[in-house]
């Protein structure tokens, strides 16, 4: 794996508006993007298939990183279930885990950090299949980075090493963490000089009430932080404009909202409770493309906002396309491809 092919890494899950939202990228935005995907159960699916072939459609077969969700499911078990619990057994080093990587030549790994007796086995076992290993690092478990990249040491080279530190929901706080980040990132290239290595977040919103625009936080953390370890094998990485956690059921559908993206700034058309939905929808994507900050990308996500606007059937009417179109632009902006002009300087690649 050549980590250093891709700009950006947006950390997904396997749910319909993210997984529509990567789909319907152009190729060149899919070329220089390296999805993480949290592999989960394909919504209501039965069976674990259902799963890859939704992945499969959705990153064209292009090199992902994959990763297993945490999630214990709880209630109605269907036959998923069951593969997800195996994927996560670290019975003989995870070789569950370790025999679906092999079977998958598209997927790069994550190691899984749970038992620590099973790291070394992953490590070995990773590095021979020649695809690139992963460690995602939570908070928690920061102080062990430096730790599990002592691991790689008896390895020739370690470029194929991607190190990510997920600091998963956070707000504008995250500011203060950069000085943290940076030590921790510093930690592991003293004993892995050649790695790759990120920091990641979401600190997108939980509310939208008397909001219209919000920074986005996870960029200029990403540059406090290069600003003290360099940008030399750093990818830029965030959720793709998701919440780190699952949404809590209860509080009944959003009000009918259009989200445009930005390079450095989310900007929020909410509309309030109407009896007509649709008239919402198409009010709100009219405001956004009216908005001076406004550009037409030419792309899937823009496209929808256009159509809603016009009052053109397919469009944005519900909150799970509201949050692809958000998620389809988010990704292509960050991926260098087009920045807003009320932006600071952004170089196409």
């Amino acid at each position: 794996m050549d980590f250093n092919a891709f700009c950006y890494v947006p950390i997904i899950g396997v749910r319909p508006s993210e997984m529509q939202a990567l789909e319907e990228l152009p190729p060149n935005a899919k070329n220089g993007i390296l999805p993480f995907v949290v592999l989960q159960p394909w919504t209501t699916a039965r069976e674990f298939p259902s799963t890859l072939v939704k992945v499969a459609a959705s990153t064209a077969g292009k090199p992902i990183i994959v990763d297993v969700t945490e999630e214990i499911f709880v209630g109605t078990r269907r036959p998923v279930h069951s593969v997800f619990d195996r994927l996560r057994d670290p019975a003989d080093g995870y070789a569950a885990w370790r025999g679906f990587i092999d079977e998958n030549e598209a997927f790069t790994p994550v190691v899984q950090l749970n038992d620590p007796n099973s790291i070394v086995p992953q490590i070995r076992a990773f590095k021979a299949m020649g695809r690139g290993v992963v460690i995602r690092l939570h908070e928690q478990i920061f102080r062990f980075g430096a730790n599990i990249a002592q691991l790689f040491k008896v390895y020739s080279y370690n470029s194929d090493v991607y190190f990510i530190l997920d600091f998963q929901r956070q707000d504008r706080s995250i500011l203060l963490k950069a000085l943290l980040a940076s030590n921790i990132c510093k930690s592991i290239r003293d004993q892995l000089p050649d790695c790759f290595i990120s920091v990641s977040a979401s600190t997108f919103p939980t509310s939208f009430t008397d909001i219209v625009e919000q920074e986005i936080f996870e960029r200029r953390f990403y540059s406090l932080v290069t600003d003290q370890i360099g940008s030399e094998c750093n990818i830029y990485c965030d959720r793709a404009s998701v919440r780190a956690e699952k949404q809590s059921g209860g509080g009944g559908t959003p009000a009918p909202r259009i989200d445009n993206a930005l390079l450095y700034k989310w900007k929020f058309f909410r509309e309030a409770e109407e009896d007509d939905r649709d008239d919402a929808y198409q009010a709100a994507a009219a405001r956004a493309t009216n908005c001076p900050d406004w550009i037409d990308l030419g792309i899937w996500g823009t496209e929808m906002i256009k159509k809603t606007a016009a009052g053109e059937e397919n469009a944005i009417y519900s909150p799970k396309m509201s949050t692809s179109a958000r998620i389809n632009i988010h990704m292509y902006t960050q991926a260098g491809l087009r920045a807003s002009v009320t932006d600071t300087e952004w170089t196409d690649v």
